[in-house]
């Protein structure tokens, strides 16, 4: 592990959570966003920045956290899913970019009944707060728990 990592830090659902910056190209004002029918629980749809269309996802509902509800309508972090393809993140707050010693990351809890398992790729123990460190790979890419999906569309955490 390097001695230090830098990441974004956002908030869904009241939970604090850290992305490595070298995936995240912008962060933008949530534009008006158009459904896409039977696109699955977490896909809010895309959107059009500035000529490119963008899958946007709830973060919040693919982690299975309920999202704050915010009079901005929130942020949208545009991530790196992979070389040529870029995505949105629906986040309630992208706040801050830190620099991480790795003497304050640790392994993540045993994340048992969690939504995206594996996500987590570490805790990150700064002053009085937790960092949740995402492994966005996993989360972009890893099927949702059984149950997830249903409990999201019920409206259930």
């Amino acid at each position: 592990m390097p001695s230090t990592c830098q990441v974004v830090v956002l908030r869904c659902g009241g939970t604090t959570f850290g992305v490595p910056i070298e995936r995240v190209r912008e962060i933008v004002m949530v534009p008006e966003i158009t459904p896409v029918p039977e696109s699955g629980a977490f896909v809010r749809g895309i959107i059009n920045l500035r000529g490119r269309i963008l899958p946007v996802l709830d973060l919040a509902r693919r982690l299975g956290v309920v999202p704050e509800r915010r009079e901005d309508g929130g942020r949208i972090l545009v991530v790196e899913h992979d070389a040529n393809h870029a995505l949105g993140l629906l986040v309630d707050e992208a706040s801050e970019v830190l620099r991480l010693p790795a003497e304050i990351i640790g392994p993540p809890p045993q994340t048992v009944g969690a939504a995206v398992p594996g996500s987590l790729r570490g805790v990150a123990r700064l002053d009085d707060r937790l960092i949740l460190l995402l492994d966005l790979d996993r989360v972009l890419s890893e099927p949702p728990a059984p149950g997830a999906a249903t409990a999201l569309q019920e409206g259930r955490p």
